[in-house]
């Protein structure tokens, strides 16, 4: 129950960032509207009643296990940077907007468990970054297509300094060249 709290509130807010054919000012929002939600949730307070599926069991899973709330906004905040950041330009800017998209969901889930030792927190955010990396670089060709930022590119997930250093172009992604450099 508190697992699937976490990924009604997190797969809602995802898609609003990556799904449809909404423009950036809608999508940034209905973020900033979850944010607002979050708070009002956090008090006690009523959140509009169509957010209620959403925050109605994710208030008791908080309650209940203890969570903090910070995760959630980090995931708030990687998902906004999704609408207007279609490039990263080293592994650090990729790092840390892994840090705010994926090492949260892990980090809640030890919560739910009561395992938030130093060590397990550290774990679990090398694990869920890996796993974040990974479906980017899988998902080089989907992305591409995702989120059109102009005419002819989408996201790219790949440090611009180091497709540069390996040679790699948009061109080259564009055309799902996938040679050795890359």
């Amino acid at each position: 129950r508190p697992i699937e709290a976490i990924y009604r509130f997190s797969r809602y807010a995802d898609d609003v960032a990556d799904e449809g054919d909404a423009l950036a000012a809608p999508r940034l929002a209905e973020l900033k509207r979850l944010d607002t939600a979050l708070t009002q949730m956090e008090r006690g307070d009523a959140v509009p009643a169509d957010l209620a599926p959403i925050f109605t069991p994710l208030a008791v899973a908080v309650a209940e296990f203890h969570l903090p709330i910070q995760p959630f906004r980090d995931l708030l905040s990687a998902f906004a940077q999704d609408v207007v950041t279609p490039r990263y330009a080293d592994y650090a800017a990729l790092l840390d907007y892994c840090r705010r998209s994926a090492d949260p969901v892990g980090r809640l889930i030890l919560h739910l468990f009561g395992r938030t030792e130093p060590e397990h927190l550290a774990q679990s955010d090398a694990i869920c970054t890996a796993l974040q990396l990974t479906n980017f670089w899988q998902d080089v060709g989907i992305d591409w297509q995702k989120n059109r930022y102009d005419e002819t590119s989408g996201r790219v997930y790949l440090p611009q300094e180091d497709m540069a250093r390996f040679g790699v172009s948009e061109t080259d992604l564009a055309n799902g060249v996938a040679h050795e450099r890359f």
